[in-house]
């Protein structure tokens, strides 16, 4: 006769959890190959960057916060360090605030080397402060320049809005000067001009001053 055994009997086994009709598989992971690919083309734009560096060449568009400023004014310094060669700026449809675009025209005041300005598509506030300032400045056929004046700082606290008023007036005063400068214009006819939000085509930019003959 067999033993009869003693061992309890296991439990059972708990019952695998279905799919649910309503959620997705989970996606499998991507092949080696794709994963290279798609590093390339996160790393793209830096290496466009370099490759305009390379021919003394900073081109700047759109919307400019403080780490591209930050990175266009260390990248002008670094091609004025490297040779007294013409160095290209572009601005495509730039806007600016002002703290930034003061930056940048210091940036621009500290050159060496000659600086080339080209204006593209529509320039507008504090932006056409960096076209007044190269010391060669010209635009695109269909560039357009807006001579408004920047708006104030959103955003301030309630005890600070009247001291972040006063300091935005001051800058704006400041802007004015440097154009009127640039152009040899009074400051009044831009303080005027400004604040009624002119529209230069380029011919008119150019008589006005803004770009070379």
């Amino acid at each position: 006769m067999n033993p009869i055994s003693t061992r309890p009997p296991l439990p059972p086994e708990p019952p695998q959890p279905q799919p649910s009709p309503w959620l997705p598989e989970p996606r499998p992971a991507a092949p080696g190959p794709v994963s290279v690919s798609s590093s390339v083309q996160v790393h793209a734009p830096d290496w466009l960057a370099e490759r305009l560096v390379a021919q003394r060449v900073v081109a700047l568009a759109g919307e400019l916060d403080a780490e591209t400023a930050n990175r266009a004014i260390a990248t002008l310094a670094l091609l004025d360090a490297s040779g007294d060669e013409p160095v290209q700026l572009r601005l495509s449809g730039v806007r600016v605030d002002l703290d930034l675009a003061f930056a940048l025209v210091d940036a621009l005041d500290l050159m060496g080397a000659p600086v080339h300005v080209t204006a593209l598509g529509t320039l507008t506030g504090a932006a056409i402060a960096l076209l007044a300032v190269g010391d060669v400045r010209a635009a695109g056929p269909h560039a357009v320049l807006h001579l408004a004046d920047p708006q104030p700082p959103r955003g301030v606290r309630g005890w600070d809005v009247e001291a972040w008023a006063a300091e935005h007036t001051r800058q704006v005063e400041r802007l004015h000067e440097r154009l009127a400068e640039a152009t040899g214009r009074p400051v009044a006819e831009l303080t005027a001009d400004m604040r009624a939000q002119r529209l230069l085509t380029v011919e008119e930019a150019r008589a006005y001053g803004l770009l070379d003959p």
